[in-house]
């Protein structure tokens, strides 16, 4: 079986940086953002039957990012699912600070709950979406965006369309490659070295 679903990038206005819960991924903070609707990433899942699930990011292997990407799987389809292939495409570099993660983890919910046959409602699939990467769980929405930290899931609701405020995002790439750190990594080390976290 083969399914497809695409997702957006957001940027956050109002951004949380660091995490109150590492083994559920809540952020720190609540946070806003704007999805940036002429970016986005393809996932294309197609079901297997090799002993593993394999990733291909922009049509490279990606072995390093699929145990994210397996777990993410696990969550939506169950673990004792068929193996799958992942494809991964995007129109816009990847690690390199544009969200990349949020639109990937929103497209492969998406996908994975096709594939499921199952119907979970947005706030369910931004849930979902959010276990693997925080901001994943804004790109499930369009226009502005607010993610609100609880103390046991997050809740997300969009504040305005991007017709009711429209806003002309500018985006201007000067570097593809990969960031140095990861924004995961980057948060940890700022909650152990900023005087001003708390």
């Amino acid at each position: 079986m083969r399914v497809s679903a695409q997702a957006q990038p957001n940027i956050a206005l109002v951004k949380y940086w660091g995490k109150r819960d590492c083994a559920r991924n809540l952020p720190a903070t609540s946070s806003l953002s704007v999805t940036l609707d002429s970016l986005w990433t393809r996932m294309t899942l197609h079901t297997t039957q090799h002993q593993t699930d394999a990733l291909v990011v922009n049509g490279s292997s990606a072995p390093g990012l699929l145990p994210r990407v397996s777990r993410c799987l696990d969550c939506v389809l169950g673990s004792n699912r068929e193996k799958i292939r992942v494809e991964s495409d995007t129109n816009f570099p990847i690690a390199a600070g544009l969200a990349s993660s949020a639109s990937a983890f929103a497209a492969l919910v998406t996908a994975a709950n096709q594939l499921a046959g199952t119907d979970l409602d947005v706030l369910a699939l931004s849930r979902l979406a959010g276990e693997s990467s925080g901001s994943a769980a804004r790109s499930l929405y369009g226009g502005f965006v607010e993610l609100i930290t609880g103390s046991q899931k997050i809740d997300v609701r969009q504040i305005a369309t991007a017709e009711e405020w429209p806003l002309e995002v500018i985006v201007a790439i000067t570097e593809e490659s990969r960031k140095p750190v990861g924004s995961g990594e980057a948060m940890i080390r700022s909650a152990k070295t900023s005087p001003f976290y708390s």
